[in-house]
C-alpha cells in the first residue's frame, strides 16, 4: 500500500455512557425543594419502547449532527429478592455506524476539535432519571433506587481517507451493548429511562454536574430545546 500511515484520530472505543457511569458511594443526599413533573417540561421524545429502535442525533467534529440508532431489548420486571422492591433489567444496544464518506473522514480529521483533542465527539448515553426532579438516579438518592451496569460488547469499525500528501486519515466508530439492572421500591413511580446523543462535542460543566446528581437533565447538552430527536425517553410505572 502506497503512502505512509498517519494516525490523525485517537481510537474512540469507549462509550460516553460508560465513562459517565462511575460514581462514588456514600455521598450525602442534597435537600431539595419539592418538584413535580420536571421531565414533562423538557423537550424530549417519549417514544422509547422495548424491542423498538429509535433514531437519535449526535454531533461529530467537522460534520455536525449525524443520525444513530439505539434499542432496548430483553426488558423484564420482576420482584426483587430485597423485600418491597422490584428489579428491572434490560439490554441497551447502540448502532452508531453509517456509510461514512472519505470526504467526511477528511473533515472530521482536519476539524479544529479533532486536531486539538484527538477526539471526534459522537457522544451517546443512557440516563436513569427521576420524572419529578429530572436528576440522575445513578447517584445516591432519596428514592432508594440503585443502578448496576455491565458493558457486554464493543465492535469498532474503521473508515479511511487517502490524503494527497501521501498518508491516510482514519476514524474509528464503535457499536456496543450494555446490560443494566435497576432496583427500585414497588411504590416508586418516577423511574425514567433515556438514551440519545449530544448537541456539543465536549462535556460541559453542567453535564458533569448532572452525572454527579447536582443538576437536572434539562441543564445538559443531552437534548435540544428545538429538536426532540436528540433524546428519547420512557417511563417505568409498573
Amino acid at each position: 500500500m502506497k503512502g505512509t500511515w498517519k494516525k490523525i484520530i485517537a481510537t474512540i472505543v469507549t462509550f460516553v455512557f460508560v465513562l459517565e457511569a462511575a460514581f462514588a458511594l456514600g455521598e450525602p443526599v442534597n435537600a431539595e425543594a419539592a418538584t413535580k413533573n420536571y421531565m414533562k417540561k423538557v423537550n424530549v421524545n417519549w417514544d422509547l419502547k422495548k424491542n423498538k429502535s429509535v433514531t437519535f442525533k449526535t454531533k461529530y467534529a467537522g460534520i455536525g449532527m449525524k443520525k444513530q440508532k439505539a434499542k432496548i431489548t430483553n426488558y423484564k420486571i420482576k420482584n426483587s429478592k430485597k423485600k418491597g422492591y422490584k428489579e428491572l433489567t434490560f439490554t441497551l444496544s447502540f448502532s452508531r455506524q453509517w456509510n461514512v464518506k472519505a470526504s467526511e473522514v477528511h473533515k472530521i480529521a482536519n476539524s479544529d476539535y479533532c486536531q486539538k483533542t484527538g477526539q471526534i465527539g459522537a457522544g451517546c448515553y443512557y440516563a436513569i432519571v427521576d420524572y419529578n426532579t429530572g436528576k440522575t438516579l445513578e447517584k445516591e438518592n432519596k428514592y432508594n433506587v440503585t443502578v448496576e451496569k455491565e458493558l457486554k460488547s464493543q465492535t469498532p469499525k474503521y473508515y479511511y481517507c487517502y490524503h494527497q500528501d501521501g498518508y491516510y486519515e482514519w476514524v474509528c466508530i464503535s457499536n456496543g451493548s450494555m446490560e443494566i439492572k435497576v432496583t427500585y421500591p414497588k411504590n416508586y413511580k418516577g423511574l425514567c429511562i433515556g438514551i440519545g446523543g449530544k448537541t456539543t462535542l465536549a462535556e460541559t460543566k453542567n453535564d458533569t454536574k448532572f452525572w454527579n446528581g447536582k443538576v437536572p437533565f434539562g441543564k445538559t447538552t443531552y437534548y435540544s430545546k428545538k429538536d426532540k430527536s436528540i433524546a428519547h425517553f420512557m417511563r417505568v410505572t409498573k
